[in-house]
């Protein structure tokens, strides 16, 4: 598996901003400048959190809401994972531009791995420090205040964490809805944490998460009949892929002693810090415990195969990306020790099931 970088996340966040008059690094989806063209006066993007393609097909039948306004299937970032590509969709920047490539990122300015969104310390809930972590080193400005600063429309975040805070699935739609109804060209950006946080603790396709589905995709059809000269996207961050086994790199001392620290990013893109002896033997010794279910790639690699996309890469980016990176390409996971989650289902791997997302459209002209 490959990312397309002219057919994913980004090229839908940048025909936003090309469609809002604002500047855009990278070339636009198709289907979304087409869906644009119409001049609606309000375009809302819903992100439901774990809902990728191989999820609509599971859960939902076809002659279902969401299926029958399915315009294609396209890719997400890599990794596949909240943290890149949500950012990606409120920068219009690559995973590699924007910086903000996983759940944990180790930062030498304090020589901590932090979890980026929630800023505490790797496995634990120590706060990193008294500020905001990742927001002080690798800030970045916001599809917001780009369509803002370019003087055509209005820009909001619905989200639990956003300018428009909501804390239910209800709120959000109660919000876009009041939003559509005041005056003015508008862009909304809506997310939901659903059904991603029911999938991280009972798999990806158990019964709780098909009702959960359901549930979003009746709330959206409803709120769609409340609105009018309004473009409605649904899509997804990233897909889900049920994880068979965890590795625990403290079972495994012989790999543990050729580390600096420990792992990060996520635990199916895992950015390992090597010592300097063991540069040239680890992916040998990798390979040995894990090579079937990743692929190990050197940080030139992944440089050289623009992995986590095109543009100008983040000064931090190296820094975060270690020396390996261990992508899982099956259903595995490689985690540092007992402390650290091991959840059901995950995401962040190459594989179809988490890279696949749909792009659903809804014309109300």
């Amino acid at each position: 598996m490959i990312v397309d970088y002219n057919n994913c996340l980004v090229n839908l966040a940048c025909s936003i901003l090309k469609h809002f008059g604002a500047d855009y690094n990278h070339t636009t989806l198709k289907e979304a400048d087409e869906l644009l063209k119409d001049g609606y006066r309000n375009v809302v993007v819903i992100i439901l959190d774990g809902q990728g393609y191989d999820a609509l097909k599971r859960h939902l039948p076809e002659d279902s809401f969401f299926h029958r306004h399915l315009i294609k299937k396209y890719y997400s970032v890599f990794p596949p994972t909240t943290t890149s590509a949500t950012t990606t969709m409120e920068s219009g920047l690559t995973p590699a531009e924007h910086g903000w490539l996983g759940w944990s990122l180790y930062f030498s300015e304090i020589d901590k791995i932090v979890n980026a969104f929630i800023n505490t310390e790797k496995d634990t809930s120590v706060m990193a420090a008294d500020y905001h972590v990742a927001g002080r080193y690798i800030p970045y400005v916001s599809l917001y205040e780009k369509i803002k600063n370019a003087g055509m429309a209005d820009a909001y975040s619905v989200t639990p964490y956003g300018n428009n805070r909501i804390e239910t699935f209800d709120g959000l739609v109660e919000e876009i809805i009041r939003l559509c109804r005041e005056p003015g060209i508008k862009y909304i950006y809506g997310y939901w944490e659903s059904p991603d946080d029911l999938m991280h603790r009972y798999g990806c396709y158990h019964d709780i998460v098909t009702e959960k589905i359901r549930e979003l995709e009746d709330k959206i059809e409803s709120m769609c009949k409340e609105l009018s000269d309004t473009l409605i996207i649904v899509t997804a961050d990233h897909g889900h892929i049920n994880v068979q086994n965890y590795y625990i790199l403290t079972d495994y001392p012989r790999v543990l002693s050729m580390l600096k620290r420990p792992t990060s990013i996520e635990p199916r893109a895992a950015a390992f810090y090597v010592k300097n002896d063991y540069l040239d033997i680890f992916p040998k010794e990798f390979k040995k415990y894990f090579g079937d279910d990743f692929l190990l790639l050197s940080k030139d690699e992944i440089i050289k195969r623009n992995l986590f996309g095109s543009g100008i890469l983040h000064p931090k980016f190296e820094e975060f990306i270690g020396d390996y990176m261990a992508i899982a390409i099956k259903d595995k996971g490689i985690v540092y020790s007992n402390e650290s989650n091991q959840f059901v289902s995950h995401h962040a791997g190459l594989t179809d099931q988490e890279m696949i997302i749909p792009l659903i459209a809804v014309c109300k002209k």
